[in-house]
């Protein structure tokens, strides 16, 4: 029990970090709301069989991935970790809202950039969302991990492959790119490219020429995206 205490302690902290020095506009975080979408059981089914298929999915020229229309005024960028509590804060209760009222109208596109900050684990999963991004369902395991993860510190590897298969992404492949580190140049370059635009903290977005620092609520993206649209 007492064992379970520390490490409870260490996973809520687990997202604690510096905040960026930027040359542009900065906000600081309000307070998180408490999140509303209960993390799952880490080996339960997958909770969603997609995730807003009808929006327009790709790559940016420079190989992340984005949602919505390429062409799109504003773009919103994510730089996040899969062990990060408020990155799962974020995108479990906050982003499903930004998606509907920004990207799915064309207003704006939401790109993803890998945070490699929290170890081993780290690196796996998101090499992992890469492998699954192999049969396009980047997306889809990337909301499952921050639906788990703050069991994903436990049992990392042979959770992801459940969740993967529970996809429909064949185990074989999905182990075997594992296995190769097929993507692990990729994620490590993203990352490296992150810490080289200043990005310390987590979870950090980019809309405009604005930052914002750790999770917020809608209404501190809404203002940010609308004075962004005005540029």
């Amino acid at each position: 029990m007492h064992r379970f205490f520390l490490l409870s302690i260490l996973l809520i902290t687990a997202c604690a970090a510096p905040v960026a020095t930027e040359s542009t506009a900065t906000t600081t975080p309000s307070p998180p709301p408490a999140p509303t979408s209960t993390p799952t059981t880490a080996h339960s089914e997958p909770t969603t069989a997609g995730y807003f298929p009808e929006v327009s999915r790709g790559r940016t020229p420079e190989g992340y991935h984005y949602l919505g229309n390429p062409e799109a005024p504003v773009t919103i960028t994510v730089y996040s970790d899969f062990l990060c509590t408020s990155c799962a804060i974020y995108t479990l209760d906050v982003e499903p809202r930004l998606i509907e009222e920004f990207v799915a109208t064309g207003q704006a596109k939401l790109v993803y950039r890998h945070l490699l900050q929290l170890g081993e684990r780290s690196q796996l999963l998101a090499e992992a969302s890469e492998c699954a991004a192999d049969h396009g369902k980047f997306w889809e395991l990337r909301r499952e991990l921050y639906a788990r993860y703050n069991q994903l510190y436990f049992n990392t590897r042979e959770t992801v492959v459940e969740l993967a298969a529970g996809l429909g992404i064949p185990k074989d492949a999905f182990t075997a790119c594992l296995d190769a580190h097929a993507h692990q140049a990729q994620v490590q370059a993203d990352y490296a490219a992150a810490m080289a635009e200043g990005v310390y903290a987590r979870p950090v977005f980019r809309i405009g020429n604005e930052t914002l620092v750790g999770s917020q609520r809608m209404e501190a993206f809404a203002q940010v995206i609308e004075r962004a649209a005005q540029r």
